[in-house]
């Protein structure tokens, strides 16, 4: 045998978007299958899925368990990047009213994909162990802006973390400032994970006026944006101490 067959395959390096990938992929993975298992660990009780669109444009997507006062309601802006690999930012608002713990999303013009679903359910419940709380006697209505024209398709991975901010400032009744905004995957211990096209979104949330960007303390982009600074922390809990 020539030393050329005896030789092992090479493999390519794997890639900084391969290694994001895989990372958002395990996270995601991990929790559907505790999701299917029962998510009615949250807060006690079990989970109801619905995917009937209601007159007013709302899709009930799960309803979860425990007891709550209503929250405030909150708006808040999340940097994504659209199905054209171009950045933008989406305005986002939480109301809620008496219910059973269902939670809702108005489809005006937005697709929402199951990866977007579950960081929804998934920040509701980040949240409500970081403030001690349950959204069981409440029923969440989140409402995305429309897009101008057309149908925008929204990916969610990297939005969990500003979800999780912002259902938190809900709970606190606390007001959230536009000017720093936040991306990431959160753990299942609050921690930050990082994300893809960092640039893009930075890119993106500077357009409309943002001061700062809360990324993960791990990611491994370098952010270069003109008028943008760049906090990176290591959980959730940290991130809301840097948002004024």
């Amino acid at each position: 045998m020539s030393p050329e067959e005896s030789a092992p395959a090479s493999r390519p390096a794997d890639t900084e978007g391969d290694v994001i990938g895989q990372i958002e992929e395990t996270v995601l993975s991990r929790r559907a299958f505790l999701v299917g298992l029962g998510l009615g660990n949250v807060g006690g009780a079990g989970a109801v899925f619905g995917l009937t669109r209601g007159e007013a444009g709302f899709q009930s997507l799960a309803t979860l368990a425990g007891g709550a006062t209503l929250p405030a309601t909150t708006r808040y802006s999340l940097p994504a990047v659209d199905g054209s690999d171009s950045g933008l930012v989406i305005p986002v608002t939480f109301e809620f009213t008496d219910g059973k713990g269902e939670l809702f999303v108005n489809l005006d013009g937005i697709e929402v994909r199951h990866d977007l679903q579950l960081a929804l359910r998934e920040a509701i419940a980040t949240a409500a162990r970081l403030t001690d709380s349950s959204f069981g006697e409440t029923a969440t209505h989140v409402t995305f802006d429309p897009p101008t024209s057309g149908v925008l398709a929204l990916r969610g991975k990297s939005w969990e973390a500003g979800l999780t901010v912002a259902l938190v400032a809900s709970l606190r009744r606390q007001s959230l400032t536009q000017e720093t905004l936040i991306t990431g995957v959160v753990d299942d211990e609050g921690a930050l994970l990082p994300v893809g096209e960092i640039e893009t979104k930075a890119r993106a949330a500077r357009a409309v006026g943002a001061q700062a960007l809360i990324i993960p303390a791990g990611e491994p982009t370098e952010v270069t944006v003109q008028g943008l600074r760049t906090i990176r922390v290591r959980s959730i809990s940290e991130a809301l101490d840097r948002i004024p």
